[in-house]
Order: C-alpha cells, then structure tokens, then sequence
C-alpha cells in the first residue's frame, strides 16, 4: 500500500488541472455497473447518462459532468456510503440538490434532518422521508455515472484541485465555489422550498418550538411594564422597510442612551427570530426583545411580512440592530 500511494504521488505532481479533467472523463462508468470504489482521498465527477435531466433538461446533455466533489478520506465513504445511500441526503449536499430539483416535479416529501437543528436555529437543512429517499437514490443509480482521481495530498491541495475544476467546467449542480453556474439562483432556491416545507412540518408535529412559543407568549403576559413598547415602536416603520429588503443584511445604529434611559440592564442586547410569523427561540430572559416582537406582532403589515420565511433579528452590544431574512 505504501509503495502504491508513492505512485501515485509521483503520477499526480506532474498532472495539470486539464489533465485531471480529461482523466476523469476517460473514466466514465456507470454507477451500477461500478464494481469497487477507492479507499484514497481524491476528486470524484458525476455524470448525467439519463434520458432528460429534471428542470434544467434543455441545457444538459448525456454524459455531461454534473457535480464535482471532493473526498479527503476515501471515495467509498464519501460516494458508496453518503452521496448514493438512502437516508443520507442531510449529509449530502448533491443529494440534497437533486432531491429539490426531483421535489418539484414529482413531489417529494421533505422533513427536518434533525430536531436538533431546530433547536439552534439551523432551518435550512433537511433530508426526505422514507419513500422520497428511495426514489432519490434509485434515480440517482439509474441516470448518473461516476469517475474519481485519487490525490493523497493536504487537505488544502485537494481543496484547491476541487476549485480549479469546478471554475474550469461549471457543473450545474455545483453551489459553492462556482459562481458562474446560471442555474445557482433556481437551484438554492428550490433547496429552501424544501427547508421550508421541512420546517412547516416540524411546526405542526414538533414540541419544542411550541413550547418555546408558550414560553414566550407566557413572557408577554407577566410583562406588565413593557418599557421598550414605546421605543420600538418609534422604529417600527424603519424596521419595517428593512424586514422587506432583509435578502441582503440590514442594519440600524440605535441610540444607547435611549435604552439607558428606559431600563438599567446589564446587557441589552438579544436574539429574536420568527418563522413563518411566529417567535421561534426563546425570548423569556429579554424584556427588549420581548417588546420588540409585540410592537412587529401588533402591526398587520409587518405580520403579513414575517409570515413566510425565517427572520432572524439580533441587536449586540454596541445597540446595533440587525435583521436577516434567512429562507
């Protein structure tokens, strides 16, 4: 083994990035017809080899890369034992892709990965129940096909290779590091349909953000001073507009000393966050941000605002309020 990986480290120095590529070209194979996968580090290449390729299917054609990936381990755990296993698709990121391009054509079921994630705030990741899971990896089995290069180097050589690759070919399903793709808007957007959809799901069947709402709404009610009302709502229609734009991260520089003034507090600054309209973190602890959501709730505009998405809105310490519209 070590003699082999010696080798291969000769080979690989003396390989361009076109030669790469060009190599993992010639070894195209389809995925049921693979019989062993590598247990080396390397780059890997999906292939398309179906008859039409779902949403984008004009601009793909047969036996055209797809999705570049990297390994840093082995090509069987990452492709063998992640990418085309059911069930994994909330470790896989092109699973996760190909599972929203499939969704919205033949209608999947997404639902949360985890509560976990939930739990921190985490909405945008997600994997499909059972049956979708199955569908997701039968079709993957039966239109792709795979390659890989094996590169034992550094954690950062691998990385770059990976770069370099995805920059030179633009594989449709590349997200991260390949912003040429055209499709990249279409793609992360049908990804946080199904987030959304997985989220709607735990609302509806999960008990911790509700209890976390029962927590907060308790706060409401045993609030009986609400000394920041009158503050937040002289804010309200600046924050307002800034919850319409919040795609792109908003921010406001409030005044510390109009806080001061209302309440001695060690520290006034908080984390809120709504999805779908409704206060999903625990806000018990913070009278400010308490007031803030009860100004936002009792405005008929801004609810309609909240109700679709996740918002994530957060003042630090030095009284500067920020807001996020996450999906």
């Amino acid at each position: 083994m070590c003699e082999y990986l010696l080798a291969i480290k000769r080979i690989i120095k003396t390989m361009t990035t076109e030669e790469v590529i060009k190599l993992l070209r010639e070894r195209e194979t389809d995925f049921l017809k693979t019989k062993t996968f590598s247990q080396l580090p390397g780059i890997y290449a999906f292939f398309f080899i179906g008859s039409e390729f779902p949403v984008f299917c004009e601009s793909v054609t047969k036996h055209q890369i797809i999705y570049i990936g990297k390994t840093e381990s082995s090509q069987e755990a990452r492709d063998a034992k992640t990418h085309f296993t059911t069930g994994k698709t909330g470790s896989s990121t092109v699973r996760k892709s190909i599972g929203s391009l499939l969704c919205s054509i033949k209608n999947l079921n997404p639902i949360p990965r985890n509560n976990t994630d939930y739990e921190e705030g985490r909405f945008s990741h997600f994997k499909f129940d059972e049956s979708s899971e199955e569908f997701i990896t039968d079709w993957m089995k039966n239109n792709l096909a795979l390659s890989f290069y094996e590169f034992p180097k550094s954690k950062k050589e691998i990385e770059d290779l990976e770069t370099e690759i995805i920059n030179q070919l633009v594989p449709i399903l590349n997200i991260s590091k390949n912003p040429k793709n055209p499709f990249k808007d279409v793609l992360q957007q049908l990804r946080k349909n199904c987030a959304l959809i997985a989220a709607k799901e735990f609302l509806k069947n999960e008990t911790i953000i509700k209890n976390n709402i029962y927590k907060s709404q308790k706060s409401f009610t045993m609030s009986t001073t609400g000394k920041y009302i009158d503050l937040w709502t002289k804010r309200r229609e600046q924050i307002k507009k800034m919850l319409k734009v919040s795609q792109t991260k908003q921010s406001l520089q409030l005044s510390s000393e109009e806080f001061k003034r209302v309440g001695n507090r060690q520290s006034y600054a908080f984390n809120l966050e709504f999805l779908n309209g409704t206060v999903s973190n625990n806000i018990g602890g913070s009278a400010v941000a308490r007031d803030l959501a009860k100004v936002l709730e009792n405005s008929a505009e801004i609810r309609e605002i909240l109700k679709v998405g996740h918002f994530k809105i957060n003042m630090d310490r030095q009284f500067c309020l920020w807001i996020e519209k996450k999906f």
